[in-house]
């Protein structure tokens, strides 16, 4: 079984070579629109990453999928029965929430980077310039990821679309709603006119606020969200520090019927508790 699994781990970074070495060597035009979150995914695939703010090349993305992949099949085939199973499981909700954190991740720079962006395009429409000009003239300095967000809106802009429309969609793709404010108050614009400028400084003023609360509250909490680490790691320690001054312990416990099935409900009940006390401490923090 264990070559089984080491083959399909070969075939599937065999897999991932290939996706990069193809993705290389496409052209990638000056002119060219920026694709769409996941354009060369499938539909499921491109609208989960797209719902949880996730934006990645595709070979990057095969790439996890592959690795994922290789990980499940060496679970299920390399690791004794019963252990395979739970070693599965892990893999997937490992691999989910790491595409949570890296979507949660890149919404958080993007929020750090959207004040001092919108600064800059108050800045040269104090010198008369226009809406659309001074975004599209801040954009050629911003630095990813919302210099990838804020170049697909300019030049989403040049083939057509009206800056509130670029920026709604970029709002729907990304799940932001502070996207949203933006595009409603340039649609305002639009439609009555008035000082677009102080509507943005309005915005500004309320990001920072809000990050400024999200600091405290972090703060505030960090004694919780230590505790919840603590307790999280508790049980994993443990069962190391036992199998490492007495392995025959454990091994012993394992050949019984009824040690068998208490070490695999412990094991099932603790990836319940890390759950729970992520939840937790995710609902605090928003």
């Amino acid at each position: 079984m264990l070559w089984i699994a080491l083959a399909l781990l070969l075939v599937g970074l065999a897999f991932v070579v290939l996706m990069i070495s193809s993705e290389s060597n496409e052209p990638t035009p000056e002119d060219e629109i920026i694709p769409e979150v996941g354009q060369k995914l499938p539909p499921f695939l491109e609208n989960y990453l797209g719902s949880n703010g996730v934006e990645l090349p595709p070979s990057i993305v095969y790439a996890g999928i592959a690795i994922t992949a290789a990980g499940i099949a060496v679970s299920l085939l390399a690791l004794p029965a019963k252990i395979n199973i739970i070693s599965a499981i892990a893999v997937v909700v490992v691999a989910l929430s790491l595409v949570k954190i890296i979507g949660a991740q890149r919404r958080a720079k993007m929020l750090d980077q959207l004040p001092s962006f919108i600064n800059q395009v108050t800045r040269r429409l104090s010198a008369g310039v226009s809406v659309e000009n001074a975004f599209a003239d801040s954009v050629e300095t911003l630095e990813r990821p919302l210099g990838t967000v804020m170049r697909r809106v300019v030049r989403r802009v040049h083939f057509g679309y009206d800056l509130h429309q670029a920026f709604e969609r970029e709002a729907r793709v990304n799940k932001l709603n502070e996207f949203d404010v933006l595009a409603t108050a340039l649609r305002i614009n639009e439609q009555y006119g008035g000082s677009i400028r102080s509507i943005l400084d309005d915005i500004v003023d309320i990001l920072r606020m809000q990050d400024s609360g999200k600091r405290e509250l972090s703060a505030m909490t960090g004694e919780t969200r230590v505790t919840a680490a603590i307790l999280a790691a508790l049980p994993p320690g443990i069962a190391a520090y036992t199998f490492y001054n007495n392995p025959k312990f454990l091994t012993d416990m394992w050949q019984d019927a009824g040690g068998q099935q208490t070490l695999i409900a412990a094991v099932i009940m603790q990836l319940l508790g890390v759950i729970v006390l992520w939840r937790m401490i995710k609902t605090i923090g928003n």
